[in-house]
């Protein structure tokens, strides 16, 4: 039997090698025209001109986060921030030592708050925990200027990378045309092989994406660590569907995409937050299993339903938009490939292709420039090259069974249930003074 693959050429080459292409010379000429401020000069430059930067409230959802929640206060705290600064840590009825820290240090910080939910509404996923967040925040400061206070969500792990990291993430709100920002991420225990390549993962696919997105149609996605949305978007969300989607197990893309289809604006801001990288195989799986289904989630939810084509935002948006959110077509058709080039070896089948079967297998790799400029961007030393670049190209495949998992879970109707990814870092505990 023969069979042409002629449109998995097709395919690759309008869904993935011309998009791909594009991104590498614009991230590049973006970022030689961008004259960015030091931070030095930003952080003075604001102090001089007398700006009032919005008050920044930070929800840090934690179930048994003993292991890494105070340092992300400690880093947090630590930051300057010219006006006012509070932290809202949500305890999700933790079993081990997350509540008694979260305790002590409010104890001592008058601008760190700790909201405990009980047995009876807790454990139903970090979209119900940011939305019992929000409204406390609402009822505790129901005077409070919405267009001038941003919420900021961390997950327990989180750490900002630099000294400005908040002045930089307040800035931006001054511009009264932004609903909602996503800092950069980065992997920070790079000291384990399968970490290392989460953060190359983030460098490659999530960093160059956004920051193009940023400047051309402005399609930014958030992410669940170092996301911050004005307290007015938030409100107006919750008194149309709730703010965040308890049901969405990736809750900030669904919350992000609503932004948008609303006609809000999303920045993307170049400074960094640090996360914990899994460094188990088996919980790897089981975090992009959670993600893929909550992808598919977004997907039937504003693309097959014709929401996001219906909306009144630009057409670069709309496309950009509808690409995203169709991404997970990808691993399935390589998938495809790998099923087809199997049975061929195997001498069940005959592959025609007119295009040569060199080319579609280098279509199957063009993200691989991608990556390069993403380690090279970082300064990623010559040596590591050598082999992260390989690597991370078997790595990349594993999203075809966490697709195809989350589509068995989509069909069985089994319902969505969160699951929280496992800490590995063990970290000393501080003293606070």
């Amino acid at each position: 039997m023969t069979i042409s693959t002629d449109f998995l050429t097709y395919f690759f080459l309008c869904a993935c090698v011309v998009y791909n292409f594009l991104l590498c010379p614009v991230f590049v000429i973006s970022e030689l025209l961008c004259h960015r401020r030091t931070r030095r000069s930003t952080y003075s430059s604001l102090a001089n001109s007398g700006e009032l930067l919005p008050i920044t409230t930070i929800m840090i959802p934690a179930l048994n986060e003993e292991r890494v929640l105070e340092g992300t206060l400690h880093r947090l705290l630590s930051l300057p921030y010219p006006t006012q600064l509070e932290v809202l840590i949500i305890d999700d009825n933790s079993d081990d030592g997350t509540a008694s820290i979260a305790e002590k240090i409010s104890a001592t910080h008058e601008t760190v708050h700790l909201l405990r939910r009980g047995p009876d509404r807790s454990r139903r996923g970090k979209g119900d925990a940011l939305n019992c967040g929000f409204s406390y925040l609402r009822a505790t400061f129901p005077e409070r200027d919405l267009e001038n206070w941003v919420i900021g969500v961390f997950d327990a792990d989180g750490r900002p990378v630099e000294e400005d990291f908040l002045v930089e993430t307040g800035r931006v709100f001054l511009d009264h045309s932004v609903a909602a920002s996503q800092c950069g991420v980065r992997i920070r225990n790079g000291h384990n092989l399968l970490a290392a390549l989460q953060d190359v993962e983030f460098l490659a696919w999530s960093f160059i994406a956004q920051t193009v997105r940023d400047r051309t149609s402005g399609a930014v996605a958030l992410g669940g660590n170092g996301q911050f949305i004005r307290a007015a978007v938030l409100d107006q969300l919750r008194n149309e569907l709730g703010c965040w989607d308890d049901l969405s197990l990736t809750e900030d893309l669904d919350v992000g995409t609503r932004i948008h289809l609303q006609g809000g604006r999303i920045r993307f801001i170049h400074r960094w937050v640090e996360q914990e990288g899994v460094e188990s195989v088996k919980v790897l799986f089981r975090q992009r299993h959670r993600w893929a289904w909550g992808t598919l989630q977004a997907f039937l939810k504003y693309v097959t339903t014709g929401r996001i084509m219906g909306a009144k935002i630009s057409l670069a948006k709309k496309l950009d938009l509808q690409y995203y959110l169709s991404l997970w077509i990808v691993p399935v058709v390589v998938f495809i490939s790998c099923v087809l080039s199997l049975l061929t070896f195997s001498g069940l089948l005959c592959i025609e292709n007119n295009f040569g079967v060199a080319l579609l297998i280098a279509n199957s790799f063009s993200f691989v420039p991608l990556v390069i400029l993403g380690l090279l961007w970082a300064k990623v030393p010559a040596y590591k090259l050598t082999y992260l670049i390989p690597l991370t190209v078997i790595y990349a495949y594993h999203w075809i069974p966490a697709v195809i998992l989350g589509w068995v879970s989509i069909l069985s109707k089994k319902r969505p249930s969160w699951a929280k990814t496992r800490r590995f870092v063990v970290e000393e505990v501080r003293e606070w003074r």
